[in-house]
């Protein structure tokens, strides 16, 4: 056992910067997200189905507006740091500027405040939490991109899960001992994170010295004003189903809904984790024209997302036991669905920071566009006909038709930028997809049977086992993201 630790020990003193903050991050996502899956159970026992279909409407509207009053600023960074060498200058200029405009939208609340509370329908406490967030959080962003892009993963990781952790204890023991509200389960994460935000905003301009270059500001706003309409239509496909259902089905059906999407997202475990290296490792490797090694290292992780996937759609009963209890076991119907669509989800992704590299705003904007109308208009349509359960359908079938208008938007960069050269292994990806729909479709035939379902899980941990020395190579060369450079 001793020599296996040292040989595991020896072998991370050896491995780069950057596949040491790419296993860091990994880390660091699934203790961050173990956090949060450990307090749910809490809060959907603890808390009425009411206050927690406000929670999940709260956390919907906190996505959507997080976008306007910060409007993505932080996305512009990794372009700016391949355009400019001191990035922490860059960072202090682009966090300022990301000051300026959220403090203006947090005026703006508090002489509208009764207005804005009453279109959002919540009280005008939570929504004063939501836009002192906005404050806040915006500048963390920004400082986070910098610590990824630079690989500094351990300051990052410490003040991410010290967020987390106090965040979540102090809300736990607010909804326990204080109040069995929304508002009890809300105001500890704007207080923490308000804390973090300031001494995060006076170190990034105490360390860059620069609050205005009009070259910096200039390119950021319109870099990410151009892809503002991508952003928020991304959060059409994403939340905007839950704030559809509460206002035409009311905060109990969104509580039923938010339970399963929950667990159809707990991939987000690793795919954010993933991402947090991947995307400017991604930036890199298209810099440096290594298209080989980025196509294999995306084809290993969309394989393991697809797996994931499969394993939730398959325990997704039981993990609805685990998370909500017996009044969300109704929530399992469609999981399956909401899944599928998250893989579809994440695929888009690899073909947009493509389009994002190159600066073809259009084609990232106008597929985003195209699809958060269409998931508007057909969300209205089936959820007053089917009720809440249909916006998990409307939500896969958008997904589907956006990861194949980016698709197209890929080769056609791929043919003007790159000479007609591909990143991307398109035939394994269309493989892969076709299975997952498969699958998901027999697991939901499955999940009605249990004595089969379980005897197939049998044959499935024991090919597991039998290949596990396979799959953990696949597995680590995912985390690491390819070669050591």
């Amino acid at each position: 056992m001793r020599l296996v630790v040292n040989r595991l020990i020896n072998k991370y003193k050896t491995m780069s910067l950057p596949a040491k903050a790419g296993l860091w991050f990994v880390l660091c996502n699934f203790m961050q997200r173990g956090i949060t899956m450990i307090t749910t159970p809490v809060f959907t026992r603890i808390l009425p189905e009411t206050e927690y279909g406000l929670v999940s409407t709260y956390l919907s509207w906190q996505s959507v507006l997080l976008l306007v009053t910060g409007l993505t600023l932080y996305k512009s960074l990794m372009n700016l740091y391949i355009r400019y060498d001191d990035k922490e200058k860059v960072l202090s200029s682009v966090n300022f500027l990301t000051l300026i405009i959220t403090v203006i939208w947090l005026c703006i609340y508090l002489v509208f405040r009764q207005q804005i509370s009453a279109i959002m329908k919540m009280s005008e406490t939570l929504v004063l939490c939501l836009f002192i967030y906005f404050v806040a959080y915006s500048g963390i962003q920004c400082w986070q991109v910098y610590k990824r892009y630079t690989f500094d993963y351990k300051s990052l990781i410490f003040v991410t899960l010290i967020t987390t952790g106090l965040s979540s204890v102090f809300a736990v023991i607010a909804v326990l001992f204080v109040s069995h509200t929304a508002e009890a389960r809300l105001i500890p994460q704007t207080f923490i994170t308000a804390i973090v935000g300031v001494i995060i905003y006076i170190s990034t301009f105490n360390k860059g010295k620069l609050f205005y270059n009009k070259e910096i500001w200039s390119f950021s706003l319109i870099f990410c004003i151009a892809l503002l309409p991508h952003h928020l239509s991304e959060f059409v496909l994403q939340s905007s189903d839950k704030l559809m259902i509460n206002y035409m089905c009311g905060s109990h059906d969104v509580a039923i809904y938010s339970v399963a999407y929950s667990i159809g997202t707990l991939i987000n475990l690793f795919t954010s984790a993933i991402n947090n290296s991947f995307a400017p490792y991604e930036y890199q490797q298209i810099q440096a024209g290594n298209y080989e090694e980025l196509s294999r290292t995306a084809s290993k992780v969309i394989t393991l997302v697809a797996v994931l996937l499969g394993l939730i759609m398959l325990f997704s009963e039981e993990i609805v036991w685990v998370f909500g209890g017996s009044k969300y076991l109704e929530s399992t119907s469609i999981i399956v669905p909401i899944c599928i669509g998250v893989f579809f989800s994440y695929l888009f992704q690899l073909f947009a920071r493509v389009q994002e590299y190159f600066e073809h705003k259009a084609t990232v904007v106008i597929p985003s566009i195209l699809c958060a109308i269409l998931n508007l208009i057909l969300n209205y349509i089936f959820i007053n006909i089917y009720g809440y359960k249909a916006a998990a359908y409307t939500t896969l079938f958008c997904y589907m038709f956006f990861c194949i208008l980016h698709y197209v938007f890929y080769k056609r960069t791929s043919m003007k930028d790159l000479n007609g050269a591909h990143i991307y292994n398109g035939k394994a990806f269309f493989l892969i997809s076709i299975l997952v729909i498969i699958c998901g479709s027999l697991i939901m035939l499955l999940n009605r049977h249990t004595i089969i379902k379980y005897i197939i899980i049998a044959i499935f941990a024991f090919v597991l086992a039998v290949f596990r020395k396979r799959i953990f190579d696949v597995v680590k060369k995912t985390i690491v993201l390819g070669k050591d450079k």
